[in-house]
């Protein structure tokens, strides 16, 4: 009976060869069944990713350590001014627009009054409105600094939708220099910014910006400690980060130093009324030319002027929908330099490739992040918060907010800037409504 069963059987006859290949499938198959393993395609895919994820957590990291030593370098001690004679430095011509009475604005635009230049220079401030009350206190610090050439120029050329290029042509169009510093109303700088800049220039001539870091202070209200948080950790690191790496153009316009003949030669200021983001593009358009982009050790410290939760919201809404437009490769990529959202992904890539503890991960990568944006703010800062907790917490409910309104701002194309809608066009060029 066992002989002719063994006849009857389907393997009968088969090589054994054969029969065993078919029993590992079999087995193989209930395996993979039971234990939910991913077919070969799906784990090799995930494999790449969580490399890939591996490898942007580390070029992040370089790019932090790079921050660090930028700011050792440069902005821990200040670059003495270099030893030439007076007659080599040229004349400046500082343009401020302005537009209503900032936070703390006399102090701001009088540190244009106190820089210590060798050469002459004047000061161009530009303002639309003749019942605009800025003009009072500046023409107040006029009175105070005979020895400085200063003047208000009223009116306003309508070149294109930005306002504040708007409001500055006139001064731009009539500047004696061809040097231009042109510096926010609500910016204060050190006394020496003007000089250290202008020797950049003159120590090499492709320079052609010279740009200082925006830091923010003095925040008393929801919005302006959020947007402090942001301004002195995230965004300076990664500015002054991106600018040591010098593979491409990156400037924000609150205190910039040009030559005037440069920005000629890209069409002038009126060519970039089109643009919300003009310094930005401003910038873009010098580095295609070959003008080159370099910072002092100085900041451009601007008073926290933002004030409800709602205002900080769409603050940071307009500028990741106007950088979206302008270099959408780069706004895209945003968030993963984030510390939630690339401390997340690391963690998951490092348990899928090492079988680490995921919330292990994730919690050591956090705390390090933390701890270096802590530290690089008290670095740069020469000193403590006014208050530790606070600063920590409006640290935290910043980097919890990133990717939320960063997923808000990529799915639209309008802003509003000072009341004013704005529709954003593909080319990065906006227009009413």
């Amino acid at each position: 009976m066992e002989a002719v069963n063994a006849h009857n059987s389907p393997s009968a006859g088969l090589p054994s060869t054969i029969g065993a290949t078919h029993s590992f499938a079999a087995d193989a198959a209930g395996s993979h069944a039971s234990s939910g393993l991913e077919p070969d395609y799906i784990s090799t895919g995930l494999d790449v990713v969580a490399y890939v994820v591996v490898t942007i957590a580390i070029f992040q990291w370089l790019l932090i350590l790079i921050s660090h030593l930028v700011l050792q370098r440069r902005y821990v001690k200040l670059r003495p001014f270099v030893d030439r004679p007076a007659d080599e430095y040229p004349p400046v011509t500082i343009i401020r627009p302005l537009k209503g009475v900032d936070k703390n604005m006399r102090r701001t635009l009088e540190s244009s009054f106190c820089q210590e230049y060798p050469a002459s220079f004047e000061i161009l401030f530009a303002v639309e409105d003749p019942e605009d009350p800025a003009i009072a206190l500046v023409e107040d610090l006029i009175k105070q600094h005979p020895k400085v050439a200063a003047r208000v120029l009223v009116g306003q050329d309508n070149v294109g939708i930005n306002p504040k290029v708007n409001n500055m042509l006139k001064a731009f169009t009539r500047a004696q220099s061809d040097l231009l510093w042109i510096c926010d109303s609500n910016v204060h700088t050190d006394s020496g910014t003007l000089r250290r800049s202008v020797d950049l220039m003159l120590d090499n001539k492709r320079v052609g910006v010279v740009h200082h870091v925006v830091f923010s202070e003095s925040a008393d209200t929801l919005g302006a400690m959020l947007d402090n948080a942001f301004l002195v950790t995230n965004h300076c690191r990664m500015y002054l980060a991106i600018n040591a790496v010098g593979t491409a153009s990156c400037l924000m316009g609150k205190s910039n130093l040009y030559y005037k003949s440069a920005l000629d030669s890209v069409g002038g200021l009126a060519s970039f009324g089109q643009y919300l983001a003009e310094d930005n593009m401003i910038g873009q358009a010098l580095w295609r030319l070959g003008w080159q982009h370099t910072m002092t050790g100085d900041l451009a410290r601007q008073p926290a002027d933002i004030g409800t939760f709602a205002e900080y919201c769409s603050r940071r809404i307009r500028w990741v929908r106007t950088r979206m437009y302008n270099v959408p490769i780069a706004t895209m990529y945003e968030p993963m330099t984030e510390s939630i959202v690339l401390g997340l992904l690391t963690a998951c890539a490092l348990k899928r490739l090492y079988a680490y503890d995921t919330i292990i991960s994730f919690g050591a990568f956090f705390l390090c992040w933390f701890g270096f944006d802590m530290m690089f703010f008290y670095r740069i800062n020469h000193g403590s918060p006014s208050s530790w907790p606070q600063f920590v917490l409006s640290w935290l409910c910043r980097e919890a907010l990133a990717l939320p309104l960063w997923a808000v701002a990529i799915v639209g194309d309008t802003v509003v800037w000072r009341g004013q809608k704005f529709r954003i066009l593909k080319d990065g060029a906006v227009k009413v409504g």
